[in-house]
């Protein structure tokens, strides 16, 4: 067999999204990355291999916090490129991002075996890559381990955990109880009858119908996708070493399952359909997870715990799985809604081995942590947060532990800087010339109630969001059938989650007389910087007049759904949409909007200005793809309530789309840049050459069909 050599600053192991999004921040940051991975197609269990569609914080009730950076940038693209939502295009996504960088070698089909490791430290990797039959030995100065099952860190000796209990080989993983596998299925409907012939190997109908109906496990023959998330195996097993096992055990499942809806006689209209696709592997949910430097805690998940290291979120619920899956009698899942939570950059390393870092499920979580953290998005966040960690330690030539506070804050602001959301940090990049600029603007919208014809009816426990600066009073527009009481309770938060809604400040309850009347809200009680949600009890005589425009940062719906409609409401606040919002630290909505937002006009725009002429070479414009809305991987098959989701329709109207930038110099204004076609939440523009100017000048000369303007924040390098 043929051996090759390769050297990097970096290498990635593991192409799922967090080894995805590790390797594309490392090669944008200018580091050498080779990115290996054991499967033909990137993704991991989000690429068309497996078809589990990506979930994150916004998915589970959190507004406002959608996960962007990387990871945005590639859910955009996916937005833009494949509306549709295909996960085939997915997985070309994902690839053509990774060979459109310059910095990242890529090695597909290849199974890393062996870790050699000398003086405490990994010096190299070693794994075959099928077809090709060369043996690639990776030497890198630093590694990320975004396997999943933890492999580089459990080959190199980090201590890990199986279920909660540390490894030990008395302890062996069948005295854990794991969140079992899946393997999903689609169908379609063929139009014409169509035959199914069970393989022998199937499960019978008469074991079937004693899996069905148990824990809310309820089968049809519409079901399809990710609907199946159920169809669950393994979490009394090893989940490394009983792998195959456990996919072909899985395999008998669905095949019974779908024999007994296609011959069983009870499902008449399964007649015309058929299975377009079967996984031929199982989606991962649990196995290793990493003993790193900290491991995250339920409560510090509740308590929404502030680290001071901290350098991406969650937000995903306590997703909890019964280990015996479909055989089990508890619940099919458990779900538990937290409000957005921080993950320290601690969790991603150990010091037992100083250049090694962890991304993805393998991090360093108690297990019911695990249970929210394990989520894609998150685990994306997490590759980002490894790769500028990496980085870190790179130019300072140093461990992760030896960082010091300097140096931690640097990575933080670097990662806020690349859009990274992380709650309560604020920009303070000493670079950023933006934020010493004076800031105004063509205009600063204005708030304002403009009634439509359309209504929300109270039938059942709902909710409006809104802003809060200081005290006072907010004014909901209700249309009451009689004489009646709109019943609400106050909470605050610093981002609202319509399930779980923070800290509850007061209970009133509103008299409202028949017709249509506003109703008066007091905020007395609640703390400036912070948002409100206001839940109102069910009244189903009572509805929710809609606005016909949309006040960012203000919404209102139903506690079960995530379709977010505007309601219209009404309070004196002069601030609210004001310029000086682009330069206040914040590029996304916590305890408050943070954003410009224009009257309606041709080409609005926004002007910094120095008292010294500056000298710069970047833009950055952070903008609004609408943070409250999830921005699918791929299709589930059923877009429905029973996901909580609500599918996008095109692109975010209110995104800026094309938009011109000037400079000022001696009395002239010239061309910077100009951009056309932008799909991006945070669009970079940057010249090779630096110029040196007095102002800035950046005019919206188009967004995606919203009448005004939109940004939350302009950076300047």
């Amino acid at each position: 067999m043929k051996t090759v050599a390769i050297n990097s600053s970096l290498t990635v192991i593991g192409g799922g999204v967090s080894g995805v999004c590790a390797a594309l921040s490392a090669a944008r940051a200018g580091i050498q990355t080779i990115l290996v991975h054991n499967r033909p197609v990137l993704g991991g269990n989000s690429s068309s291999e497996i078809r589990v569609w990506m979930r994150g914080a916004t998915g589970a009730g959190n507004i406002f916090s959608e996960e962007m950076g990387v990871l945005g940038f590639l859910k955009m693209r996916n937005l833009y490129e494949n509306p549709e939502f295909n996960v085939i295009f997915w997985d070309e996504i994902l690839l053509d991002a990774v060979l459109g960088e310059k910095n990242i070698r890529l090695f597909l089909n290849t199974n890393v075996e062996q870790v050699v490791c000398e003086g405490g430290r990994i010096c190299q990797v070693e794994g075959v890559q099928q077809a090709s039959e060369i043996r690639y030995i990776f030497r890198s100065s630093y590694f990320i381990d975004a396997t999943g099952d933890g492999m580089i860190g459990a080959e190199a000796g980090v201590p890990y955990r199986i279920g909660d209990l540390p490894y030990t080989p008395e302890n062996q993983q069948k005295a854990a109880e794991l969140l079992s596998c899946s393997i999903l299925y689609f169908i379609k409907d063929s139009k014409k009858p169509v035959k199914f012939a069970a393989p022998h190997y199937a499960y019978d109908m008469d074991y079937v119908e004693t899996l069905i109906n148990k824990g809310g496990r309820i089968i049809s023959e519409k079901q399809t996708g990710s609907d199946c998330w159920w169809f669950e195996y393994g979490g009394l097993c090893n989940t490394i070493t009983e792998i195959q096992e456990i996919g072909l055990e899985l395999k008998k499942l669905v095949l019974g399952v779908w024999n007994y809806i296609k011959n069983s006689g009870k499902y008449p209209e399964a007649e015309t359909r058929t299975l377009e696709w079967i996984g031929s592997i199982p989606g991962k949910r649990e196995s290793r997870r990493m003993m790193t430097e900290y491991e995250l805690t339920m409560e510090d998940i509740l308590k929404q715990r502030r680290f001071e290291d901290g350098a991406f979120y969650g937000g995903w619920y306590m997703d909890f799985h019964p280990a015996g899956g479909l055989n089990s009698e508890e619940e099919s899942c458990v779900q538990i809604p937290v409000n957005v939570y921080t993950l320290p950059l601690r969790c991603l390393f150990s010091r037992s081995i100083p250049n090694l870092f962890f991304a993805g499920r393998n991090i360093g979580t108690r297990q019911e942590a695990f249970a929210s953290a394990r989520i894609m998005n998150t685990c994306a966040l997490s590759g980002q947060a490894a790769a500028a960690l990496a980085a870190e330690c790179m130019k300072e030539t140093c461990s992760p532990a030896e960082l010091e506070e300097g140096q931690i804050e640097e990575i933080v602001q670097n990662l806020l800087r690349e859009d990274m959301f992380i709650p309560g940090k604020r920009n303070a990049d000493p670079l950023d010339l933006g934020q010493k600029a004076s800031i105004s603007a063509s205009s600063e919208y204005k708030l304002r109630a403009e009634p439509s014809d359309r209504t929300m009816r109270l039938t059942e426990e709902s909710f409006v969001v809104v802003p809060f600066s200081r005290e006072g009073a907010v004014k909901i527009l209700l249309e009451a059938e009689a004489d009646t009481k709109l019943e609400i309770e106050l909470y605050e938060a610093d981002l609202p989650n319509r399930l779980c809604p923070g800290a509850r400040v007061s209970q009133q309850a509103v008299p409202v007389l028949k017709g249509e009347n506003w109703a008066e809200i007091s905020l007395s009680g609640m703390k400036p910087g912070k948002f409100g949600l206001i839940y109102i009890k069910e009244n189903e005589i009572l509805s929710l007049r809609l606005n016909r425009i949309r006040n960012p940062g203000i919404l209102c719906g139903r506690k079960n759904s995530s379709d977010y409609k505007d309601p219209c409401v009404e309070w004196e606040d002069e601030t609210l949409y004001a310029a000086s919002n682009l330069s206040d630290g914040y590029a996304r909505p916590y305890g408050g909007v943070h954003i410009w937002c224009s009257q309606n006009e041709e080409k609005p725009w926004v002007l910094l200005e120095w008292e010294r002429p500056v000298r710069f070479e970047e833009v950055r414009l952070y903008l609004d793809p609408d943070l409250s809305m999830e921005i699918p991987s791929s299709c589930a098959g059923r877009w429905d309530e029973k996901h909580k989701f609500t599918i996008r329709k095109g692109m975010p109207p209110q995104l800026v789309k094309g938009f011109s930038i000037e400079y000022y110099r001696d009395g002239s204004w010239m061309h910077f840049s100009a951009v056309k076609e932008n799909y991006q939440r945070m669009a970079v523009v940057k010249r090779e050459t630096a110029v040196e100017a007095e102002k800035v000048r950046i005019t919206v000369e188009e967004t995606w069909g919203d009448l005004r303007a939109q940004i939350y924040q302009v950076r300047i390098y």
